[in-house]
């Protein structure tokens, strides 16, 4: 078992402040939100290698001498992109009702992952942020923490709970979400990463067959007989 107890959920997920790395000296929530979504178009359009902060400062509609007030530089940036991202993140890990029947809450939950993870802006930012983790390995290390690791410590700790009711047997409950968030996202992510999206018109009725497939192997594998 992970040893993650589902109470620690509210304490990972309440945070609604950027964390220290994007936290500035500049206190405006207003035009913090503003600066990090200037900031988000400029990245989306040249890249994090072709974005300048006078470019972000222009789109953002802010002088550069207010711009580094709140951030030192495109790292501090794309930090708080990520942690707009993770907050964003929040309402389908609230789906993890330990309460309600497990195969109705991985079945929501992978869905909501799948259309989350399908999102074009969120495609995107996983490119910005492999394309950068050579160079930059921190950087990376803040993205995978802040999403995919944030994602499996939160599902273990609802398959502790699980267990804990005697309705699942999981020996190692990190391996496991681990291995159900990558089957809920077979055929979708990798391709999508690639450029081979799928069309938008398909997409709701694959990611439905997809995370079906997903709950009914992960159940045969790890509910209690």
């Amino acid at each position: 078992m992970s040893g993650n107890g589902i109470d620690s959920l509210p304490d990972a997920l309440d945070d609604d402040q950027p964390s220290g790395e994007a936290r500035g000296a500049g206190t405006d929530p207003a035009k913090h939100r503003q600066i990090v979504e200037g900031a988000r178009a400029v990245f989306l359009e040249r890249g994090f290698e072709g974005a300048s902060m006078g470019e972000i400062a222009r789109v953002a509609g802010v002088s550069k001498g207010t711009l580094y007030v709140y951030f030192q530089n495109k790292e501090e940036l794309f930090c708080a992109i990520m942690d707009a991202e993770r907050r964003a993140h929040q309402a389908v890990l609230r789906t993890l009702d330990t309460t309600a029947p497990t195969d109705r809450v991985l079945t929501e939950f992978g869905e909501a992952l799948g259309r989350f993870l399908s999102d074009p802006v969120k495609i995107a930012g996983m490119r910005t942020a492999m394309g950068i983790a050579e160079r930059m390995p921190e950087v990376g290390r803040a993205f995978y923490q802040r999403g995919p690791a944030t994602t499996i410590r939160m599902l273990a700790a609802f398959l502790d709970a699980k267990v804990a009711a005697g309705e699942l047997a999981v020996p190692d409950t990190t391996l496991a979400s681990a291995q159900f968030l990558d089957m809920c996202q077979s055929t979708l992510l990798r391709p999508a990463l690639f450029g081979c999206e799928m069309p938008a018109e398909i997409l709701p009725a694959r990611i439905r067959t997809v995370v079906a497939a997903a709950v009914d192997m992960f159940l045969r594998a790890y509910t209690v007989r």
